[in-house]
């Protein structure tokens, strides 16, 4: 009997995983007789990576279809921070950083523990470069300010404006001819048995009809993560179900599903983690501080100290959600907010008020440790010991407790918290993102659970995994979705 993909899905191999979405079919969908459009390439998803991907594609010649669910543009790309990590740009040469897409790709590897795919480090450095400089020379915008974030040896976070930076390439995809249509939710991928791959996107608009795209090419899913859809986010990571979500609200995972029925492979899973930092209730990306970067450590309800603060912050989001009581609070002092307010504005808006004597209602103050710590509902007397013993071994230049050398990463001298008043902040833990999903190539073609391309399919930005592995790189999931958005755009025309 001739195995068929087909045939695949006949048997019960992939149930297993497809049965953590609900109401899912692994079946091949044959293509309709009369499709409602035709085109080189259609795109599922009109966020950061869809975006870009239709900007490469359109450059190149290509007719070229954007589905957006959402009444707008943008996914997530629209509310992140924006900070793309890039390594040997100008503005990094021009402040004397040295840094190359080599010493990137090191870093994405040491951070990953080295269970990211092998590859996908070297393909995104080198990406990430070439869609910079794009960004800069073709769509005219800039980065305003660089930042050294975690898990990079060198500063690398390039921060732009996220609503600028999708404008621009929105105007420029409509430009050349880049057709959007949003509203409209794609649902399954059709199967051209004849020419075996991916021929085509079947979706459903407002109204509830029925739609049908022909993609000669290739599609490109570019949808989007899960942190949206409890369901399937407490399937692979039930120890986040308690921690508040902010991400693009139609990161549901249907781009997951749609490709898995055609037996596609999935990574990173097991490393789903959540960004810490984060005021209670956050509704806004500006509500998100990583003061423990600049000094500050990281405590539980008794006062006690449960991680090494150079870490990154979803290591330390990881040790955080295990505490008692799921509570872990950000200890610091007056000389800790004037440092961090000078050195690192664009990461410190929270604490902008406090030099100028204007206490946030999200933050304890004291004259004393345990003043502070009272306010907070903690423990005074263990936090002044734990910051007695915590200073004690930064005068002698070492952590005893968890080995902290560095503010952050590998850089920056710790220093003591004892300058009045002190301060107590409440921290939670934030999904961005899942940050894992489809198994891609440096070419950002889907592969099966074979290790074999799926024809005519292609992915980029969260939806994707393989790229972080056990970690992950402030700023590299941005630079993900549009530097591999870009790589797909051009792959899915040049090669089909």
């Amino acid at each position: 009997m001739t195995f068929t993909r087909r045939k695949f899905f006949t048997f019960s191999g992939s149930v297993a995983a497809l049965s953590l979405f609900s109401q899912a079919e692994a079946m091949p969908v044959e293509p309709p007789t009369k499709y409602d459009g035709d085109f080189d390439i259609v795109i599922v998803g009109g966020g950061g990576a869809g975006l870009s991907a239709a900007c490469a594609a359109s450059e190149l010649g290509a007719s070229v279809l954007v589905l957006e669910k959402r009444p707008f543009l943008g996914g997530s790309s629209l509310i992140t921070d924006a900070m793309f990590a890039v390594g040997g740009t100008k503005l990094q040469k021009s402040r004397n950083i040295k840094d190359s897409p080599e010493l990137y790709a090191k870093d994405l590897y040491e951070v990953g523990k080295h269970f990211n795919q092998k590859g996908l480090p070297e393909a995104l450095s080198q990406a990430a470069l070439k869609q910079y400089e794009w960004m800069e020379n073709v769509l005219n915008v800039h980065p305003f300010t660089l930042e050294h974030q975690g898990g990079q040896s060198v500063p690398r976070s390039h921060q732009f404006k996220a609503p600028e930076v999708i404008e621009a390439m929105t105007k420029f995809a409509r430009s050349h001819g880049v057709k959007i249509l949003t509203g409209v939710s794609a649902n399954r991928l059709y199967w051209d048995e004849k020419g075996k791959r991916i021929c085509g996107v079947k979706a459903v608009n407002a109204k509830k009809e029925i739609l049908s795209f022909h993609a000669k090419r290739g599609v490109i899913v570019t949808s989007g993560g899960f942190a949206r859809n409890p369901q399937v986010l407490q399937r692979f990571a039930p120890y986040l179900k308690d921690v508040q979500v902010l991400s693009g609200t139609g990161s549901l995972g249907e781009g997951m599903l749609m490709a898995q029925a055609y037996g596609a492979d999935v990574r990173d899973t097991s490393f789903i983690a959540a960004t810490f930092g984060a005021k209670k209730g956050m509704t806004d990306i500006s509500e998100l501080s990583f003061i423990q970067f600049n000094g500050g450590v990281v405590v539980n309800k008794e006062g006690k100290r449960f991680v090494d603060e150079s870490k990154t912050y979803m290591e330390i989001s990881e040790q955080a959600v295990k505490q008692p009581e799921g509570k872990a609070y950000t200890v610091f002092d007056s000389n800790i907010v004037r440092e961090a307010v000078k050195d690192t504005p664009a990461l410190s808006r929270m604490w902008l008020a406090i030099p100028e004597g204007r206490i946030p209602d999200y933050v304890y103050s004291g004259n004393t440790l345990a003043e502070a710590a009272k306010k907070a509902g903690m423990d005074g007397a263990e936090l002044e010991k734990t910051i007695k013993k915590y200073n004690e071994d930064v005068a002698k230049g070492t952590d005893s407790k968890f080995g902290r050398q560095y503010l952050e990463g590998k850089v920056g001298k710790l220093v003591k918290i004892e300058k009045a008043p002190f301060f107590v902040f409440p921290t939670s833990s934030v999904i961005f993102g899942t940050y894992c999903g489809l198994l891609i190539n440096a070419y950002a073609q889907v592969i099966d659970v074979f290790g074999d391309v799926i024809p005519g399919l292609y992915a980029a930005g969260e939806v994707t995994g393989g790229l972080h592995g056990a970690g992950y790189m402030s700023g590299s999931g941005y630079a993900k979705a549009l530097s591999f958005g870009r790589v797909a755009g051009q792959k899915a025309f040049q090669d089909n």
